[in-house]
């Protein structure tokens, strides 16, 4: 009895380590393009560097998929305009790739891109996403607005993320 509650305890105190001590999973497929394509889907880089692709389901021609979008985003930040990662991808070193989606360096920090998503990805995750994005070939699509930062007029359309406007909550408080 002495015995068993003592592994349990310990097996309760050291789980959380060992768990955390885990590798990150594994996204296994049939090359490293696939994988990449696997996880630009499921990361969801398409909603933002695919035109239309939110409003199509995802049924864009492989051909037209991650050229940019001419539809910002608009918030405190300013509004940002989703970049053409092929052509990005076809100017880039799959080194200096990796270290911008690590660190968010290199001039591509613009918000609302989940930067703290995408440096928590393996390096082999990312080296996947650059192949595959390559494997594209480079493609020059839409003209994309230039950024705008905060208190600029965009150049092109965007969607009003912006907190402005915002009803506040119901004031719930009694008052004498």
């Amino acid at each position: 009895m002495f015995r068993s509650r003592h592994l349990a305890l310990a097996v309760a105190c050291f789980l959380p380590t060992a768990l955390l001590a885990q590798d990150k999973p594994k996204v296994t497929a049939a090359s490293p393009e696939a994988a990449g394509e696997y996880l630009m889907i499921v990361g969801s880089c398409h909603d933002c560097h695919t035109a239309g692709w939110t409003e199509s389901k995802g049924k864009i021609a492989k051909d037209d998929q991650l050229t940019g979008n001419p539809v910002g985003f608009k918030g405190p930040w300013g509004t940002v305009y989703g970049k053409n990662l092929r052509t990005i991808a076809a100017r880039q070193s799959e080194d200096h790739w990796v270290h911008v989606l690590q660190t968010a360096d290199g001039g591509e920090g613009d918000l609302p891109m989940p930067w703290h998503n995408t440096a928590m990805m393996t390096e082999e995750d990312l080296r996947n996403l650059y192949k595959y994005t390559k494997s594209l070939g480079a493609k020059v699509g839409a003209r994309i607005p230039r950024n705008a930062k905060p208190g600029m007029q965009p150049q092109g359309q965007y969607i009003d993320l912006s907190t402005q406007g915002a009803a506040a909550p119901a004031d719930t408080t009694k008052k004498p």
